[in-house]
């Protein structure tokens, strides 16, 4: 193998995009009755990827890439409904928009950049590790504070994902300033078993209002399944608030699947309050069907209790 480094082709794209909505808007007298809107987003995106194989068998591969891209919307605004909260991840760094939704989308001209490193060993494990972040040509004021996207320049955002290639599995996410302020921070480490997997994480998340997050988040969670037999598995979830100090919530799961259908009975527990939100134990029973034909039926029949 070629042991030296060296320069893959590199590559330069052109991407475009374009969405015509329609909104009927009933009882909200701050909205028209009828809106419509176009969005067109247009970028140009560059990735220069370097490659190298040590001696020992090992493949790095170093990835920067910059995207440049400008959006626009023409059309009255509507309610914002499904893109209220915003995630900024390695999933997303190089979308048009960063919105879930499609009440929304991200406007004005900006430039995405981020460098990309994996590590591949012969043993089988690999390491990832990404780095980027968000430039505008202004300030951005549809984000909210709380989710590191918005202002003129973003938060960074840095992501590490650790495999053994069989069991173990690590992964870390990141959002934080210049000044190293996090805003957000995720860890989750899980391991599989033949029968059984577990898993645990802890999330930060500093508040923000408009995300009703009216306080900081530090939440430790724990979850676990097992394959009793071909056909059953169980499940326990439970999530601890370190602030608080006390159990947030807790849950049973058991679930039934063969080839015609799959069948989820679950119980959990919400232990917290705030002013929207009650102690609340809710049983839930969901009913797929799947498998009939050559196509397969997929129906789902859900049924819950809350109490």
């Amino acid at each position: 193998p070629d042991r030296s480094a060296g320069l893959a082709v590199d590559s330069i794209a052109g991407l475009a995009e374009a969405g015509v909505d329609f909104y009927s808007i009933g009882q909200d007298p701050a909205y028209p009755a009828t809106v419509g809107r176009t969005t067109r987003f247009g970028a140009v995106e560059l990735r220069w990827p370097w490659v190298k194989t040590g001696a020992s068998g090992a493949s790095h591969v170093i990835e920067p890439i910059a995207q440049i891209v400008y959006g626009r919307t023409t059309g009255a605004t509507v309610p914002n409904e499904d893109s209220r909260m915003v995630e900024f991840d390695e999933g997303n760094l190089f979308s048009l928009s960063r919105f879930p939704g499609y009440d929304t989308y991200e406007t004005g001209l900006r430039t995405n950049i981020g460098l990309g490193y994996t590590r591949f060993d012969p043993a089988g494990w690999s390491l990832g590790v990404t780095l980027g972040r968000i430039l505008r040509e202004a300030t951005s004021t549809q984000f909210t504070d709380g989710s590191g996207v918005g202002g003129k320049s973003s938060d960074w955002m840095a992501a590490l994902q650790f495999n053994t290639g069989e069991r173990v599995s690590l992964l870390n996410r990141a959002v934080f300033s210049s000044d190293f302020d996090i805003t957000k921070n995720e860890t989750r480490l899980s391991w599989t078993g033949d029968r059984v997997d577990l898993a645990t994480g802890y999330i930060w998340m500093k508040a923000e209002p408009l995300e009703y997050r009216p306080t900081d988040t530090s939440e430790w969670t724990m979850d676990a399944t097992y394959q009793m037999t071909r056909q059953w598995q169980g499940a326990i979830n439970w999530r601890y608030d370190i602030i608080a100090d006390r159990a947030t919530s807790a849950g049973l799961g058991l679930q039934y699947r063969n080839e015609c259908a799959k069948v989820d009975l679950s119980l959990s527990r919400r232990f917290t309050t705030s002013t929207s939100v009650s102690p609340s134990t809710r049983i839930g029973l969901q009913v797929e069907l799947s498998g009939f034909g050559t196509g397969g039926d997929s129906s789902a029949y859900a049924r819950s209790c809350v109490r």
